[in-house]
C-alpha cells in the first residue's frame, strides 16, 4: 500500500471506510495516532482538519494482491476518463468563461481512487483555475476536481460558483443571515452575500481535489501516488 495524506474534517474522515463512524471516535483516533491537526480555514469556532494517512493501492499493489491483466482491455478498465473542459475560474477578480459544449479534454483516474473517496464518476469535471486571490492553496494554472454532487455551501470548504458570466473559485463561510465567499489570500477582502442574494449565484460544485501546474501533488497531500 501506499500512504498518500489529505486534510479532511472529522465529518469527512467518519465517512471514510474503515474510520471511526463518530466525531468523538474520530478526534481519539487522531490523538490516539498523533495526527497532525490544523484550523479550518473559513469557519467560526474551534473547527478543525487533520492530516489523515489514506492507504491507497498503488500499481506494484495491484500486481502482488490480483492477477496482472492479460489484455490492454484490462488495464484500461482500471481506469476512469474525467473531462476537462477549456475554462479557467477565477482565483482573482472574475473572469469571463468561454462558451463550451464538449471537452476539450479527458484526464484517467484510478477507479479505486474514486471509490475510496465516494466520488461518482460522472459528477466529476476538471476545470483550470486562473489568478492568485486563493493562493497559497490554489495557484494559477493549478487542475482542480470539482464534484458537481455537492452543491450545498458548508462551512470551510471551495467552491465553484457561477455569476452572471462569470465563474468564481473562493472559500465559503455561512452565516446568520449571509455568505462570506473568502479569498485565502488576504490581500483579497471577503464578499459578504446575504442570504436574499444567493439565488443569484450558482453553485457548480466543490473543489475536492487540487493538483499544481505541470501535474505536481495536491498542495494538501504527500507522497508520490497519483490518482
Amino acid at each position: 500500500m501506499t500512504q498518500i495524506y489529505e486534510w479532511l474534517s472529522p465529518t469527512e474522515i467518519s465517512e471514510l471506510e474503515g474510520m471511526p463512524s463518530t466525531i468523538q471516535g474520530v478526534h481519539k483516533k487522531a490523538s490516539r495516532e498523533g495526527w497532525q491537526k490544523r484550523k479550518k480555514v473559513g469557519v467560526q469556532g474551534p473547527g478543525v482538519e487533520y492530516e489523515v494517512p489514506l492507504s491507497i493501492q498503488s500499481t506494484k499493489d495491484i500486481a502482488k494482491n490480483s492477477a496482472m491483466p492479460t489484455s490492454f482491455e484490462e488495464i484500461v478498465d482500471q481506469f476512469v476518463l474525467i473531462p476537462g473542459y477549456s475554462i479557467q475560474v477565477s482565483a482573482g477578480h472574475g473572469a469571463l468563461p468561454p462558451e463550451f459544449l464538449e471537452p476539450s479534454r479527458f484526464l484517467a483516474f484510478r477507479k479505486k481512487w474514486l471509490q475510496f473517496r465516494g466520488f461518482r464518476e460522472k459528477a466529476l469535471v476538471i476545470v483550470w483555475a486562473k489568478g492568485d486571490s486563493m493562493e497559497p492553496t490554489i495557484n494559477n494554472n493549478d487542475t482542480l476536481v470539482i464534484n458537481t454532487d455537492r452543491k450545498t455551501l458548508s462551512d470551510g470548504n471551495i467552491f465553484v460558483l457561477r455569476y452572471g458570466d462569470n465563474l468564481w473559485v473562493k472559500r465559503v463561510q455561512t452565516r446568520t443571515d449571509s455568505c462570506l465567499l473568502i479569498s485565502d489570500n488576504t490581500v483579497y477582502p471577503p464578499m459578504n452575500i446575504p442570504h436574499s442574494e444567493l439565488h443569484t449565484f450558482e453553485v457548480v460544485g466543490q473543489v475536492v481535489h487540487i493538483f499544481e501546474r505541470y501535474w505536481g501533488l495536491n498542495r494538501s497531500a504527500k507522497g508520490s501516488d497519483s490518482p
